[in-house]
């Protein structure tokens, strides 16, 4: 019997209390040892409980519940439940102060329910046993007070931590340090620590930005045999490495990227065949030639599991030898590479697909702003780069193609703006703008996402293991709050039908034209699930593609390179082993949570880059929008995209009360309302490049202004601008250059 089959027959029967005795003849076939090891386990998991009388039974029969303990920056706490097996997600408990047991945010707790709620109607617990420590390494101020040193975290949902003199390392008090925690505290001693790392000055940019990096997992710096490895490998290719390859020299093939991209990982050729159809080149450079399972390149590659991109810099997956050098599919050179060739028709219906380990030889590094003016007929363009001029605008007419193909099947284009960090050569901030998506941009995502579901179905069609991206539907509960808020502005949008994309595209094809919709597209983004790598072939919702997975992108993704080592495997014959499972597996975890970190780092530190860059209008006025209500304030955002938050005191005039389900903010005696989408003017107070705090008030005079919508119910979450981890959501195409990331990148 599989263990866990048996956690599933005890978890069945210790809905009333049993003795062990009890159990071990209601499951006669279970040995002492094991059934004991289960039980333990469900015990330390937080799923049965043992009372005083040594009766077994589900932990809900005591009045008990496992979650996650998440910390405010006051004395009170919530905790999130686990979700039951019917997949509804319970509300959060609340924690009232000193009723956390010692609990650090993140941990895993067992709660003891109690039967009062709050004055919002939370029902409250107290924490009566840590399950599992949060894996965590804190950043924070390192402070002397006497002879005894402290950091103090930067997040206030943490406590001070003291330090013994002999694990201050070579950090001195002022500095920001990264500190592991080596004993969490109790009634005699406070909270303990050992300093891992002295991250520079606390109170500057550069220390900030070092402390998110850190926080998260994300290092600048590779071991010295994964850079020695890189080093060796050199930067031409193997006259040797060309043996049984399909040499594709001749073919005009070219790749087009950002401006200031550096690193090149695809290319894309076009051909007319005899029958009239397209012949579809997407030739991805082969790094799985050059990274082989279990080797230093590759263990740090899974390690990093993708590259981290913030304005002017790359935290890089593989070493620049790479990435940048070999592996880069730089022009007039040659270069390895794995193709895809579809053969598809001038409405874009493909009709099949072949795979190959290649050879080819760039004909030119074009740009999206270059290709965007060949395609609106420059001459002076046209003319320099008259050999590809045909076959660009025959690659824009098949991406049209392909483009109303995937609406027709019900794909959501949830193009958000995107705002752009501009930095000089110091990576000073020097302007906000938002990406233009051209083109020439709109041609390679079309071209990567064919790509991508090609791979995908021949490996899913076989049952082969590999990563694939999978999207699920989203929540319909989610849904009913979008719906409610669509409401007003004339939409019908039924909830209890997730998988009607259609009426959602509705939505966002009327919220292009109006200004007073374009809340719309962003709050759709966030009722629908995050995106996420699995071993399995589920589809993905967004794309309305029944196969998907990451093939275009191995340099920045490991999940790419996995799928490029199963696919090769695929064509060969080779058989396959639970190695390979497992590989698939754990990769698709792995990929999943340190994708979920680079999130956090971009958008933290893009937080600090706008804050830098708002600065220098402190005292200015704006055009805003409500971006997001909560009891403490408002969100605003700017026309660039930056968002601040007006604090509750700020809002002069009335005594504006908050509605937690309705997400607004309303005056008592006026009866004006903040909800999201209100405009609003304001004048910017503060903001700083340490924290990203950036802080409004509203102008002299400002209220805000009523509108159509007034009484629509907001949704029960608050949006940000677009940003790159709103796109990840989805996680559509590829990655991006060493610099900017071009909009076709989108990690759907």
């Amino acid at each position: 019997m599989e263990q866990t089959e048996l956690e599933g027959k005890l978890l069945g029967l210790l809905t009333q209390p049993m003795r062990m005795d009890e159990l071990r003849r209601a499951l006669p076939e279970t040995g002492k040892n094991e059934l004991k090891d289960v039980l333990d386990r469900l015990i330390t998991n937080g799923q049965v409980m043992k009372n005083k009388k040594n009766r077994f039974a589900v932990s809900a029969h005591y009045g008990c519940v496992a979650g996650t303990y998440l910390a405010t920056e006051r004395a009170f706490a919530f905790v999130a439940p686990d979700a039951p097996e019917d997949g509804a997600k319970p509300d959060d408990l609340f924690i009232p102060p000193g009723a956390n047991g010692g609990a650090w945010h993140g941990d895993r707790v067992l709660v003891k329910l109690s039967e009062r709620k709050n004055n919002r109607g939370r029902r409250e617990g107290a924490v009566i046993r840590v399950l599992r420590r949060a894996d965590r390494e804190l950043t924070g101020a390192l402070v002397q007070r006497g002879n005894a040193y402290f950091v103090q975290p930067t997040s206030k949902k943490y406590p001070e931590i003291a330090i013994d003199r002999h694990h201050l390392g070579d950090a001195q008090p002022g500095d920001r340090v990264a500190v592991s925690v080596s004993h969490y505290g109790d009634e005699k001693f406070l909270p303990q620590g050992v300093i891992e790392a002295d991250l520079g000055e606390d109170g500057t940019m550069e220390a900030a930005i070092a402390g998110i990096l850190h926080e998260n997992g994300v290092y600048d710096v590779f071991p010295d045999e994964v850079l020695q490895a890189a080093d060796a490998i050199g930067q031409e290719v193997d006259p040797a490495a060309l043996a049984g390859r399909l040499d594709l020299r001749d073919k005009l093939i070219f790749t087009i990227d950002g401006d200031d991209a550096k690193d090149f990982d695809d290319a894309v050729s076009l051909e007319v065949l005899e029958n009239g159809h397209y012949l579809l080149g997407v030739h991805i450079a082969d790094v799985s030639h050059y990274v082989t399972p279990g080797a230093p390149l590759d263990m740090e590659a899974f390690r990093r599991g993708t590259s981290v991109y913030y304005p002017g810099h790359v935290v890089p997956m593989l070493p620049f030898a790479l990435s940048h050098g070999i592996c880069s599919l730089n022009p007039g050179v040659d270069r390895l590479t794995f193709s895809a060739l579809m053969e598809v028709d001038k409405d874009g219906r493909r009709y099949k697909a072949r795979f190959a380990k290649s050879v080819i030889r760039s004909g030119a590094r074009m740009t999206y702003h270059k290709v965007n003016k060949i395609l609106a007929g420059d001459k002076a363009l046209r003319e320099e780069y008259s050999f590809l001029v045909d076959t660009a605008e025959r690659m824009n007419d098949l991406a049209h193609a392909l483009y109303k193909r995937r609406i027709e099947r019900g794909a959501l284009e949830l193009d958000i703006p995107e705002a752009q960090i501009i930095v000089d050569e110091n990576g000073n901030p020097t302007d906000i703008q938002y990406r233009d998506r051209g083109e020439s941009e709109k041609l390679i995502e079309e071209f990567m996402l064919a790509a991508n579901e090609a791979v995908a179905e021949y490996m899913c069609k076989r049952e082969l293991p590999t990563v694939y991206r999978v999207h699920e539907n989203p929540d319909p509960d989610k849904l009913r709050v979008f719906a409610a808020f669509a409401r007003p502005f004339g939409y019908r949008i039924d909830p209890s039908k997730p998988e009607d994309t259609f009426q959602f595209q509705t939505v966002l094809r009327g919220a292009k034209n109006d200004p007073k919709q374009r809340i719309l597209p962003t709050l759709l983004l966030r009722s629908l699930a995050r995106a996420r790598y699995a071993d399995e072939c589920i589809g993905h919702y967004g794309l309305k593609a029944k196969f998907y997975l990451h093939f275009t992108s191995p340099i920045r993704r490991y999940p790419d390179l996995v799928a490029h080592r199963m696919l090769q495997k695929a064509l060969t014959g080779e058989e396959f082993t639970t190695a390979d499972h497992t590989l698939c597996e754990e990769a698709a975890s792995q990929s999943s949570t340190r994708e979920q970190a680079a999130d956090e780092c971009e958008r933290d530190i893009d937080k600090l880059y706008i804050a830098a860059y708002m600065k220098r209008f402190i005292g200015e006025e704006f055009d805003a929008e409500v971006s997001g209500v909560q009891s403490f304030g408002i969100f605003v955002a700017l026309e660039n995209g930056c968002e601040g938050l007006i604090r509750v005191e700020l809002l002069a005039g009335d005594f504006y009360q908050y509605d937690e389900q309705r997400m607004t903010m309303t005056g008592r005696r006026t009866g004006k309302r903040f909800k999201i989408g209100t405009p609003i003017r304001v004048k910017l107070l503060a903001a700083s490049e340490v924290t990203g705090q950036i802080d409004f008030a509203p102008a002299d005079g400002a209220l805000p202004v009523s509108d159509p919508t007034e009484d629509a119910p907001p949704p029960a979450f608050a949006p940000a601008p677009g940003n790159r981890a709103q796109r990840r959501r989805q996680g559509r195409s590829k990655g991006r250059g060493r610099k900017g990331k071009p909009p076709t990148r989108k990690r759907r």
